[in-house]
């Protein structure tokens, strides 16, 4: 046989048994009907109306639907779709202001302007020779020999040469930047 087959047989066969389940528990259930029946009645305020209401029933009568009366619905029940939120109500009375009433105005934020990196030059000394002034620095492991208006790694310029430090302009930027010298640090150097 195949699967389908088989499956159809087993689902007729529990819907078969399933029926005859029904029509055996359908004569049983005479008397569960009357307490069902019972169970739902309401309660009313005096024993006459109870007997009226089982001499209704053993008669085979309905019940009467008409005494029962309209459901009232309160008007100030809320609103069940309404949006929850688990923030608290906030008093708009205690605070209002006339910053309450005024456009929102968006606040403009500018980054902050660039700026040039830090200088990672070290003085190392200093020539002067025909009137030139030339000064001598390192970068990491690079050296480097410049005077005013040269350029040092294509990144900076000497701008000008001081007695106490050496001002140099980021070009990228056109930043100017002031790398001061400590004579304590270097003496004996090249003067």
């Amino acid at each position: 046989m195949n699967n389908g087959f088989l499956r159809k047989l087993i689902i007729w066969g529990a819907l078969a048994a399933t029926v005859l389940a029904a029509l055996l528990i359908e004569d049983e259930t005479g008397s569960l009907e009357d307490d069902v029946v019972q169970a739902v009645q309401p309660a009313s305020g005096t024993s006459a109306g109870r007997r009226d209401a089982g001499q209704a029933r053993q008669a085979g009568e309905t019940l009467p639907v008409d005494r029962l009366g309209k459901r009232t619905f309160s008007a100030k029940a809320d609103d069940i779709f309404a949006v929850t939120s688990w923030q608290p109500k906030r008093n708009i009375s205690a605070e209002a202001d006339e910053s309450v009433f005024l456009p929102k105005q968006e606040i403009i934020r500018r980054p902050p302007p660039p700026s040039a990196p830090p200088l990672q030059f070290e003085y190392l000394g200093r020539v002067v020779s025909e009137g030139r002034t030339r000064v001598f620095l390192a970068q990491a492991d690079q050296n480097f020999v410049a005077g005013v208006g040269e350029r040092i790694n294509d990144e900076y310029r000497v701008y000008r040469i001081r007695e106490d430090a050496i001002e140099l302009t980021y070009l990228p930027l056109g930043i100017r930047q002031t790398l001061p010298i400590d004579y304590q640090t270097y003496p004996g150097k090249m003067e």
